[in-house]
This record gives structure tokens, C-alpha cells and sequence, in this order.
């Protein structure tokens, strides 16, 4: 039987002998580069397995052991080739009894770790056996000795061996069956468990405790032999210290794939994430033993199946999550392949990268046949004798508590890497010039319905109108190609979106050098597929490379004529380009609006003059439609230079809605029709007043907000400040690439936001810091969207100073439990008192970053809405693409602009992963349906009360209908747009009776004040400093930061 689906085509790796022993090995030279490129062939190329289930009776008992056992290498992008350090081991006939009388077995999953994780692992998997043999010939009555004196032994003489175990290892969990009764051995976080029936359900029971920090008696024996208990980030001091690491406080402040480690003091090793393993001999000197944890059980007619695995499984499911998938099947290896590739599943889910899966299931077959004493009977008088005691499974040695104990919790959020793999963010402002001219490319009606018919089910042009249709079919060009070539290549930049008309094209993923194919597209069928899509929203890398099989005909269209598109059939861009006029500058949104309204429109042949050089006029012009040429004289008598042209968009003119002064020179209708709108100055100041009276107000305004900035400054003892008066005194937290300094200054407690300049420049952001601070320098004090004191630099590093300290981020908060209603509800409602700040007049900007990474607690654990990185004014409404895909709204994902209805669908995001953990409505948990792609598709298809929870989630109906609302795929139709503004939201049913004028005030109880007040101390305890890599590029890049003082 085949392994890892019957569909299976490469070679699986079946081991065979009669002491099964497996697990390890070095896969093929061909493995992936890319995130999530395995093949099944290559799926299959990392496993080992049963060939099919095996079979084992346990003596005259009347129980057979129906086994079954699989492992798989796992995936890691920064070394593709590295080895499978889970191994296992199976011994039937341990005692070498005649077959007919064996009734005993011993099973075993050892999971290495290190760099020499590998040998560490098989070197147990090799020597366990004599090792356990000859302790028990050494201690024949007392087998639990003998037990755990062979796994002492066996490390004892791996630290003899020649590969290098001081810091690398391997931890084990092992059964050995005598008859029915059974003796677990455990070191590490490798685990087994038992499924029971208990009535009509089958209930998962741990036969072990995960051996790892979280566990207080673990860590406090560990600490009383000098170890040190951190996270990596605690150790770094990126996260605060905190020794919260019990199983409910543990839980909830779980780092997303960061648990608690070993380490020795004042030292950065050697980080052990558990407490007992085999090797590590350095580990050894601060607690970390190798002597495991036993349980006895016996067997009764409850008991279906034992799981043995490594913490590959472990890691995202839950033991009753094994034991419901175990349940479903009859087969053990149908079973094992289902559960390890759901782990595989779920790894590709959360991480960039998979662990090493290995598990041994099974599955207890009872028979009644041949049964005596020690068989059936007994089984049924031992389960009468346990009933009424619920609290124990087990009998004998170091008995494991019912439930579980203390073992980890089960990781459900996003890491780090993987929220950094679906960031989508385009690095600089994207800049929409209306300077593009529409070229009509000829096409028959066929021609144009099957371009129609493979687009018509694309989320990008789902929600086109008629006219961007028709343009859109109008632009697309005709592109011949040859059999052989590449029409798109793996790790490009993509520019451009493609429809077969005709020919074959197969698509290709880079894997180790190789390329090996995945998908092809034909027009078989009478259907026309599609690719490159993702081209049309922003510059990417390609992800595949596609070849022309044969001579074809392709479809084409580039990026900024999709664009443009989208622009131009939209006021947006009229709005953008008035926005653009600098003497227009101060108008509010509000007021070009009106100004559009104003507009006339005026059409012109070829060879007309709209402007005559001398003559006095009052208009100011803005093309709509052709070109213009614009012609000077130097003197009277002199021919006409042409000094530049004009085409769609572009304006002229500007300066008689100030003065009227002669003009400096000719413009002509270039284009055989010209049409241009213009407004005259005294139309514009009918309706707006003057327009210097404008400028001259928001410059009082702009005086008037530096002022209060320069008193401010003055009152905390900021004014005239210079870095040398910084004393950094510990990191509160770093959100990438920032980090919240706790900073004296002068004597004075602030906070620093410090960001480095080599990772700024290295992220392509320049434009987009610098745009944070022109936001900082123009947005009042609110109590969630603190004041910007002061900015600074030096050489490596720009500082920005603000008055409260942060304490932690939401996301370690939220951790993989999520928060109770009343808790999200403080949130989410802090969340939303920001947004009403940025979104008021004069603010009107749009925040577009509430993720639980970028959402920030100050020292009262108050939300502080401080990354700005992806803020804009809404003037116009901007069109660009930034943040993670799984924030987006529909309005967002189909580049048409956006505006504060975009916050209010990302609060709704926030709050439904508040409650569930992390999850996310768009995630379906599958690798493959999981691109941005799909992301996108199930956006732009979400529909009005459409809103699903996870399994196991039960929330309010009032919470429901008020996610439901924020999350109404028209942005019109959202909660906080609907006509009565961002204040609708303090009125929905779930908010009802909420005291919005305690929280504004900052009077209510945050629900994690002690935890940030906590935080804050531990950063002060830590002492970490702002690191950043030296910076030799143009400095001119940040000249309008702050003053440049030297380096520090």
C-alpha cells in the first residue's frame, strides 16, 4: 500500500526488516525554493512508511496490536537538504519468546534537534534495545528502574560517540507492552496519548506531559540548577520579561511560535525548548536530564488506540483533534497518512517552513477467543475496579494526571515569518500619473467575447462597470508567440496580465535548480484561462515560470493601463489632479469636490488657441481629453519655441485664481479634438471665497498646531533636545522595523520609536517614513493616537519622541486563545476612538494598519496607534496597495480607491481574530488555496452576513450582527459610512450601554493593565539597546526628517 495518497507516483521508502527501525535520511538533490512548492511526488519522496499495517498479539491476552508508522522530513527554505532528525524504532518479540507465546513489544519515536540532531536521534534508535535489554538482565524484578536506566545509559554513551552532542539532542517517547499492561516513557515534547470510550464518544487522554517549560514543577527544577526561563524574543529583548507561563496566563501570552526556553545564566545557549532530553550535555550542567517520566496502564476494553509522535503532530493539533481524525478510519496507515498530512497542512498554514513528523498509532483489536485470566476477564474486572476514580488513568510509577496535565498549548496564529510572507505592501507611494493615453487595439466580436468570457469570473474585473469593460477589452494586445517561449519567468518583476486565445502553455516552479511542472493551460474545452493577475495590482515576483508548449496567440495588458483605467472612469482622478496643483494645496477634500462641481467644460479643434502669450486671463484649465503645445516668445518679433506638451490630466493656468497677471505664453489644441474643463476665479470664489484667504487660514492652522507643538515641547523640557540627552533604558517591543524604546530624556520618562536607515532603504520605504512624519508633524493629541514630540537622527538611526511608554503588542496578548467578549470589546473600541480621531476634520486620514502586530499598549495598557508606515490623507482616496492580503477590503483589492470605510472593514478583521485566536475569515487552512490569489477571490465574494466562525467559536448574536455590519463587502453599505459617520459605530446593539466617555477619558480598567505595567518593568530589567546596521547611503534621502546631529 502507498503512502501519502493512493494517487502517490514517486518512490516512498518502506522499512522492512523485523526489529523495524526508521525514520532519518537525506532526501534527493531535487528539493524546493519557494514557499509550499512540493509536489505529491515530492511529498512522497520524504516519507517513510508501513508498507501496510502490521499486526502484533499480545500473548494469550486476547488483544493484537494493529500498527501502523509514518515519517516525514520536513521543509525548511534555509536548507533544503537537510535531514529528517525524527527517527522510531519497533521491536516485536522483545523478550525472543516463541511467537506463539511473545507478548511483548516496544515502541518508540526519538525527535533530534540540533546540529547534530540527526545522529543524536538514530543513535537511540540503534542502541535502545541492548541498552534496555541489559539493564533489565541487570534488574530483573524491577523493570521501571530498568526503564528509565536505559535511557540514561544510552545518553551516557552518546556523549562517547564522535559526532558532537553538546548541543544537540534528542527526546523520546517510547511504550513497552507486557501482555496488557504497558509503561510509557517520556523525555521531552514528544507525547503519547490513549483514546477511550467513554459512552457513545471516543475522548483522547495524554499518557505524558510535555517535559518544556511551560510546565511550573519543570521550570522551577531546571531554575534551581541555574537555568535561565526566556522566549528567543525575551532574550533579545524585543519582548518584555515575564515568567507568565502557566497553562492559562501561558496561553494567552503565547509569542506565536516563541515558547519559553532553557538557557544558561548570562548566556545565549543553548535555548532548549524542553526540560529533559537525551545529548545536550551542555544543558546537562543547568537541569536538562535525561531520565524520563514514566506511566504504567493497564489495558481494559475501553481503551481503541495508542498514539506515539513526535511534536510534528503536536504543534497545531490537539490530542482529541488526533483522535477524531484516527476514528475516521479502520486502516492505522490510512490513519497515520490522514493526521501527518494534516499537520504538514496546518505547518504550511502558520509557518514558512515544516517540522519532522513522525507517529506510530495502534489501534487495540479485542478478542474474547482464547482469553483466560489474564486476558478479557481480567480487563473487565480492572476497568470496574478504576470506576469513581476519574482524576487517574494510570497505575504505578509517576502517575500523569488525567486531561493532559500540563502540556502546551496548541499553536493557532500566525507566525512572524508567515504574516511577513503575505505582506503585499508596495514599498513606495504608488504615484497613478494621468499622463497614459489609450491605444485601441483591433479585435473581431469573437475575439472580443472569449477575452469577455476569461475574465468575466476574475475578482479583479468582477466589479468593472460597462465603460472600463469595453476599455479594457479595447486595450488588451495581441501577442504572437513560438513554441519554447517564456512569456513569464519565476522571480521577475510582473508587469503584465495574460488570456490564451490560442496554443499550450505549461507553468513551471524552480526546485533545486530544476524545473518541474505543475499546471498547464490550453483552450480545450472552449475556455480561455488566464494568468498573471497579480501583475495588474502591483510589482511582484513572479512565483512560476510559463512556457509556450506551441505556436500561440495570447491577450496582454500591463499594470498602469489597468490602472489608469480604473482612474480615469472615476473622479478620483480629477480630484488627484487638483490635489496636485500647488496653489490648490490647502483646499480640503471637501472643497475640490466642490471645485469639480464648478468645472466647465470647453471643447477645442487642432491649431486653436486656449491661451494667447500676453493677454490677461482668469481661468485655470485641466485637461480631460487630447494634447496640448505650449509655445514662448522672447520677443514680439520672434517665432514661437516650443516649450513643452500636455496631455490627459495635466493643468494649466493655475495662477490667475490668485492674480491676474498677463500670461507667459501660448497654448494650442495639439490633438485633433481637445477638451479641457476650466474653472474661472471668480466662479471659484462665489462658491469658496478667495482662494488666498484659503491659503492664508491653513497656514494659521498649520502655525497654530506648531505653536501648541513648541509649547508642549517646552512644558516637557524637549525644546533645543539633541541626542545626547537620550538615555536608552530597554526595549518595550519591536514591530518590525520599529522599536519602542523606553528613553530618559533630561530626567524625564518618554518613549523613542526608533527605526534604522540601512532597513528602511533595504525595504524600498524611504517615502513612506518620511510621509509617517509629515503626518506626525500635522496630527493633534488623542488619547489612543499620541502626540509626536520631537524627531531626530544620526547617522544610523531616526528617532521619533513620544510623551507614554509602550508596553507590548496586541498580538502577543491575543496569543492563540483570543480574548473574551468584554476584552474585545475594550479593544475594539479603543481601535475605533482613534480612527474617529484621524478621520476628522481637518485629519481626514486613513490608518490602514489595525493588525494585533501593529496595535501597541502604552504602560496602562491603553491603545496606542503609533505605525503610521501605512497612513494616508484622504485627498484623494488612495489607490495603492499596503499591509497584509487578509486586511484588505473588497474596495481595496479591486484598486478603484478607498477610503475610511477600509479602516472600518480592517476593525472588523481585527476584532473576529481578537475572538477566535488568530484565525482569519479568509484562511481556509489549505497551502494551496491560500495564495493571495484566493485571499483576493474569497474577498471580492464575500457577501452581506456572510460571516463564518471556526469550529468550537460561539460569539453573541450582537457581536455577529456587528462584524456582520463592519464587514458588508459595499463599502457604502458599512457601519461607520452609512450617512451618520464613524460615531454609527458607538450605537450598534453590542455596544450597548458602553461608557465611551470613561474609556476616552482614560478612567476604565484596561483588561491587561498589570500584564503592561509588567512588560514595562521587564524591559527596564532587560536593558536592551536600539540596534541598527550602519548607513552609507544618500543621506539627502532624510534630510527632512530633523536636524542631523552625529553619531551618539
Amino acid at each position: 500500500m502507498g503512502c501519502a495518497g493512493s494517487t502517490a507516483k514517486g518512490g516512498v521508502d518502506h522499512a522492512g526488516d523485523d526489529s523495524r527501525g526508521g525514520g532519518g535520511g537525506h532526501g534527493p538533490q531535487e528539493e524546493e525554493e519557494e514557499y509550499n512548492p512540493l509536489t505529491q511526488d515530492e511529498v512522497n519522496a520524504r516519507i517513510v512508511c508501513s508498507k501496510e499495517p502490521e499486526r502484533f498479539t499480545l500473548g494469550k491476552s486476547g488483544v493484537t496490536l494493529r500498527y501502523a508508522y509514518m515519517s516525514q522530513r520536513g521543509y525548511y527554505p534555509e536548507d533544503l537538504y537537510k535531514a529528517n532528525q525524527d527517527s522510531f524504532k519497533i521491536i516485536r518479540n522483545f523478550d525472543g519468546k516463541d511467537p506463539k507465546e511473545a507478548d511483548q513489544i516496544f515502541m518508540g519515536v526519538f525527535d533530534g534537534h540540533g546540529v547534530d540532531g540527526d545522529s543524536c536521534s538514530y543513535f537511540v534508535r540503534d542502541n535502545i534495545e541492548g541498552e534496555l535489554k541489559k539493564q533489565i538482565d541487570k534488574f530483573p524484578t524491577d523493570f521501571e528502574r530498568a526503564y528509565k536506566e536505559a535511557f540514561i545509559g544510552v545518553n551516557s554513551r552518546m556523549h562517547e560517540q564522535e559526532f558532537d552532542d553538546s548541543m544537540s539532542g534528542t527526546t523520546a517517547i517510547a511504550a513497552f507492552f507486557h501482555g496488557t499492561q504497558f509503561t510509557i516513557a517520556n523525555i521531552g515534547d514528544s507525547r503519547a496519548v490513549v483514546g477511550e470510550k467513554k459512552g457513545k464518544r471516543v475522548i483522547a487522554y495524554s499518557l505524558s506531559i510535555d517535559q518544556t517549560p511551560y510546565r511550573q514543577d519543570e521550570r522551577e527544577r531546571v531554575k534551581a540548577s541555574g537555568a535561565v526561563v526566556m522566549s528567543c524574543d525575551q532574550l533579545e529583548g524585543i519582548v518584555p520579561y515575564h515568567e507568565n507561563w502557566g497553562v492559562n496566563l501561558g496561553e494567552e501570552l503565547d509569542n506565536g511560535g516563541d515558547p519559553p526556553r532553557v538557557w544558561a545564566p548570562g548566556k545565549s545557549f543553548p535555548g532548549c525548548a524542553f526540560t529533559r532530553s537525551i545529548g545536550d550535555s551542555v544543558a546537562e550542567g543547568i537541569g536538562v536530564t535525561a531520565e524520563p517520566e514514566l506511566l504504567k496502564k493497564e489495558l481494559t476494553e475501553q481503551d481503541e488506540f495508542v498514539v506515539l509522535a513526535s511534536d510534528g503532530v503536536w504543534e497545531f493539533l490537539t490530542n482529541q483533534a488526533v483522535a477524531d481524525m484516527v476514528l475516521k478510519f479502520t486502516d492505522p496507515l490510512d490513519a497515520c497518512r490522514s493526521v501527518v498530512g494534516e499537520a504538514y497542512r496546518l505547518w504550511l498554514q502558520y509557518e514558512v517552513r515544516t517540522d519532522d513528523i513522525t507517529m506510530i498509532l495502534a489501534f487495540l483489536d479485542i478478542s474474547e477467543a482464547g482469553a483466560g485470566e489474564e486476558g478479557i476477564s481480567s480487563m473487565r474486572k480492572r476497568r470496574e475496579s478504576r470506576r469513581g476514580s476519574a482524576d487517574q488513568i494510570s497505575v504505578g510509577i509517576d502517575i500523569v494526571g488525567r486531561a493532559g496535565g500540563e502540556n502546551r498549548p496548541v499553536r493557532r496564529g500566525l507566525s512572524k515569518e508567515k504574516k511577513a510572507a503575505m505582506a503585499i505592501v508596495t514599498a513606495e507611494i504608488e504615484d497613478d500619473k494621468n499622463d497614459w493615453v489609450m491605444e485601441v487595439v483591433p479585435k473581431t466580436a469573437e475575439e472580443r467575447e472569449r477575452i469577455k468570457a476569461a475574465v468575466k469570473a476574475n475578482f479583479l474585473f468582477q466589479h468593472l462597470n460597462e465603460a472600463q469593460s469595453k476599455q479594457v477589452y479595447d486595450v488588451m494586445k495581441r501577442v504572437t508567440v513560438k513554441k519554447g517561449d517564456v512569456i513569464i519567468r519565476q522571480g521577475d518583476q510582473g508587469d503584465w496580465f495574460y488570456v490564451v486565445d490560442e496554443g499550450e502553455y505549461s507553468v513551471y516552479l524552480t526546485q533545486g535548480g530544476k524545473e518541474v511542472e505543475i499546471i498547464k493551460y490550453t483552450t480545450n474545452g472552449g475556455n480561455n484561462p488566464c494568468f498573471g493577475e497579480l501583475a495588474l495590482m502591483y510589482s511582484k515576483p513572479r512565483a512560476a515560470t510559463v512556457k509556450a508548449d506551441k505556436d500561440g496567440v495570447l491577450w496582454a495588458m500591463d499594470r498602469k493601463s489597468f490602472r489608469s483605467i480604473l482612474m480615469k472612469s472615476s473622479s478620483m482622478s480629477l480630484t488627484k489632479t487638483l490635489r496636485s496643483v500647488e496653489v490648490l494645496k490647502s483646499l480640503s477634500v471637501g472643497q475640490l469636490q466642490r471645485l469639480q462641481d464648478l468645472l466647465t467644460e470647453v471643447v477645442y479643434t487642432k491649431g486653436d488657441t486656449v491661451i494667447a502669450q500676453g493677454e490677461t486671463s482668469e481661468n485655470l484649465y485641466v485637461i480631460a481629453e487630447g494634447r496640448v503645445k505650449i509655445t514662448k516668445k522672447e520677443t514680439p518679433t520672434s517665432e514661437p519655441k516650443l516649450v513643452m506638451d500636455l496631455g490627459p490630466g495635466a493643468y494649466f493656468g493655475e495662477r490667475a485664481l490668485l492674480t491676474a497677471e498677463p500670461r507667459a505664453a501660448n497654448v494650442e489644441a495639439e490633438s485633433a479634438t481637445l477638451k479641457v474643463l476650466y474653472i474661472s476665479k471668480d466662479a471659484f470664489e462665489e462658491v469658496l471665497g478667495p482662494l488666498q484667504d484659503i491659503i492664508d487660514a491653513d497656514r494659521q492652522w498649520r502655525e497654530k498646531l506648531a505653536h501648541n507643538k513648541q509649547q508642549t515641547q517646552e512644558k516637557e523640557g524637549l525644546s533645543g533636545v539633541t541626542l545626547s540627552d537620550f538615555v536608552f533604558e530597554g526595549i518595550a517591543c519591536s514591530v518590525d522595523p520599529f522599536q519602542y524604546v523606553c528613553t530618559k530624556i533630561k530626567g524625564r520618562d518618554y518613549l523613542v520609536k526608533a527605526v534604522s536607515k540601512a532597513k528602511v532603504v533595504s525595504m524600498g520605504w524611504q517615502q513612506r517614513i518620511m510621509a509617517e512624519k509629515e503626518l506626525g508633524d500635522i496630527l493633534p493629541n488623542h488619547r489612543m493616537v499620541p502626540l509626536s514630540l520631537t524627531t531626530l537622527q544620526d547617522d544610523t538611526t531616526l528617532y521619533t519622541v513620544f510623551k507614554n511608554r509602550i508596553s507590548i503588542d496586541l498580538a502577543t496578548l491575543i496569543g492563540e486563545t483570543g480574548f473574551d467578549e468584554k476584552t474585545a470589546m475594550f479593544y475594539t473600541a479603543s481601535v475605533h476612538l482613534g480612527l474617529e480621531h484621524l478621520q476628522q476634520e481637518p485629519n481626514r486620514v486613513i490608518y490602514r494598519n489595525l493588525t494585533p502586530d501593529a496595535i501597541v499598549l502604552d504602560s496602562t495598557g491603553y491603545v496606542q496607534l503609533l505605525d503610521m508606515r501605512y497612513a494616508a490623507k484622504l485627498e484623494p482616496a488612495p489607490t495603492d496597495f499596503c499591509g497584509y492580503a487578509h486586511y484588505l477590503s473588497p474596495e481595496q483589492v479591486s484598486g478603484q480607491g478607498h477610503g475610511h470605510a477600509a479602516d472600518f472593514w480592517a476593525l472588523g478583521i481585527l476584532t473576529y481574530e481578537m475572538i477566535t485566536g488568530g484565525a482569519n475569515p479568509w484562511l481556509t487552512g489549505d497551502p494551496g488555496k491560500d495564495s493571495e490569489v484566493g485571499i483576493y477571490q474569497r474577498i471580492s465574494m464575500h457577501e452581506a452576513n456572510g460571516l463564518k466562525f471556526p469550529e468550537g467559536v460561539v460569539v453573541s448574536t450582537e457581536l455577529t450582527i456587528f462584524l456582520n455590519d463592519l464587514l458588508n463587502p459595499l463599502a457604502e453599505a458599512r457601519l461607520g459610512e452609512r450617512g451618520v459617520g464613524a460615531r454609527e459605530v458607538r450605537q450598534a446593539t453590542w455596544f450597548e450601554g458602553y461608557n465611551w466617555e470613561k474609556l476616552e477619558s482614560g478612567r476604565m480598567e484596561a483588561p491587561h493593565k498589570k500584564q503592561a505595567a509588567a512588560a514595562i518593568d521587564a524591559a527596564l530589567k532587560a536593558k536592551a539597546k536600539p540596534t541598527s546596521e550602519p548607513y552609507t547611503g544618500d543621506a539627502s534621502v532624510f534630510a527632512g526628517f530633523s536636524t542631523l546631529f552625529g553619531q551618539q
